[in-house]
């Protein structure tokens, strides 16, 4: 005996919760804090005294050999670029962060930076730029360059020094020293070995141009640039911070074109992750384990089926600020979407959010908006019909499978089941008791993954997946 019927259902795929019939998963969220900040301190600064002492001995005889030393400074005349930039495709939203500033209180035990706060340490004469996140990652693969804020002379270079150090030392740097035309000068320090520019002293250098790659050479905590701008030689006395700050006395006006503010408060990076993101130790490189592509079912390391991770990179974060995390699909409407609230104030902070990944093929945006600033990438939905075949058992048997949205139920032992079927965010879309040996059901939906469940009297009997294409 035969008994059909036909449904035609409008399918909710674009609700927001996010359990399937058979398991209510939560969405937890899985915090992460990169293992080292990347910050010299007062018992490891990025240059010693004896590295000074040097520096000027070694800069002073170049400027005379060179006559720089008749230039005459006659108050600013150079308006410094930003020394850093991208480069080998890098597309993050940021790439750096200021993990150090001047110290301006010059008095042992006490620190003050341009701002008036205290994001410096001890006795440090120069800006610390660190690079991140994955910032050993970007170091081997050559993704940030040190570039030239000013024109001017090279008056001292030096390379092939080792350059994935950790912590503070007494090893030398890669570094290289220019001197402006006003008889300014500005030291580059900590690069990647074999990554300085081939020029030599006397050679000059116009603004933007390549000077080497961000590394960890020397006393180092990891890969950063150490930036110090002198008004003069390389003695302590003509020291200066570039940053117009209300505690800063060393300008009166900011040397920088465009000085960037004091807080930079924005995602610095958005991806989506087939697993965690894999931080190791200094000098490790870090693994981000990012992908654009999931073929559905998809199933990630260490994650429950049909999940991924979905990760936002926090510079400055800002206590009270709010993270509004969405996924949208093809079409722009919202498949789902969270909340991340800020509770304290970090220099970065990384976050990776376990989220069910939609099941139907297209092309969808991961999107954050933070500080009033959105961000967003794309990622792409497969579906794999390999792993669908007609399911068979000595009870039951389910065809085809994948289906256009018409398939068949038969009972081997007849007994008073019920069929659900469920959309991929556990929607019911349709229930039926199975009233005869055979039963063809007729759905009218979108295209992906839905779940059917078998159930008697006693409870579920079994479940599964049904592919519709």
């Amino acid at each position: 005996m035969k008994t059909s019927f036909t449904l035609i259902l409008t399918l909710l795929v674009n609700a927001s919760f996010e359990n399937t019939f058979s398991q209510n998963l939560s969405t937890a969220t899985i915090h992460h804090e990169e293992p080292i900040s990347i910050v010299n301190n007062a018992e490891h600064p990025c240059i010693s005294d004896k590295e000074y002492e040097m520096i000027a001995v070694e800069c002073k005889k170049n400027i005379e050999s060179l006559g720089l030393n008749k230039i005459t400074r006659r108050g600013n005349t150079v308006s410094l670029q930003w020394p850093l930039k991208t480069a080998n495709g890098l597309n993050d939203y940021s790439f750096y962060r200021v993990s150090a500033y001047v110290d301006l209180n010059t008095a042992t035990g006490t620190i003050q930076d341009n701002n008036c706060g205290t994001n410096t340490y001890d006795g440090h004469r120069g800006t610390d730029i660190s690079i991140w996140p994955y910032n050993f990652l970007k170091m081997d693969n050559d993704m940030v360059e040190v570039i030239a804020a000013a024109a001017g002379t090279i008056i001292a270079v030096h390379d092939g020094e080792f350059d994935k150090n950790c912590t503070g030392n007494s090893l030398t740097a890669n570094y290289i020293m220019i001197q402006h035309e006003d008889g300014s000068s500005a030291m580059y320090w900590h690069m990647k070995k074999n990554s300085v520019t081939k020029k030599t002293v006397g050679q000059s250098v116009v603004a933007g141009e390549y000077l080497g790659v961000v590394g960890s050479s020397g006393s180092s905590s990891g890969p950063h640039l150490h930036f110090e701008v002198r008004t003069g030689t390389f003695d302590v006395n003509t020291r200066i911070d570039p940053f117009k700050g209300t505690c800063n006395s060393t300008v009166t006006a900011s040397w920088w074109a465009n000085q960037k503010p004091y807080i930079e408060t924005a995602i610095t990076r958005i991806s989506t992750n087939k697993t965690d993101a894999v931080f190791p130790n200094c000098p490790g490189t870090e693994i981000p384990n990012e992908s654009t592509v999931f073929t559905i079912p998809f199933q990630g390391d260490g994650l429950a089926p049909g999940y991924a991770k979905f990760y936002i990179f926090i510079r400055d974060e800002v206590s009270g600020l709010n993270a509004d995390l969405k996924i949208l699909n093809p079409n722009g409407s919202p498949f789902n979407s969270w909340t991340y609230n800020s509770t304290s104030n970090n220099k970065y902070k990384t976050f990776g959010f376990s989220k069910l990944l939609p099941t139907t093929s297209g092309v969808y945006t991961f999107q954050a908006t933070y500080n009033g600033i959105t961000t967003s990438t794309k990622f792409e939905i497969k579906g794999n019909t390999q792993n669908y075949n007609s399911i068979e058992n000595s009870d039951y048997k389910l065809y085809p499978n994948p289906t256009n949205g018409t398939f068949t139920i038969e009972q081997k032992k007849f007994e008073s089941n019920r069929v659900s079927i469920y959309n991929s965010i556990g929607t019911m879309v349709f229930e039926k008791g199975l009233l005869d040996d055979r039963t063809e059901i007729s759905l009218n939906g979108n295209a992906g993954i839905y779940f059917y469940r078998i159930e008697n009297e006693n409870g579920v009997k079994t479940s599964g997946k049904i592919l519709f294409e």
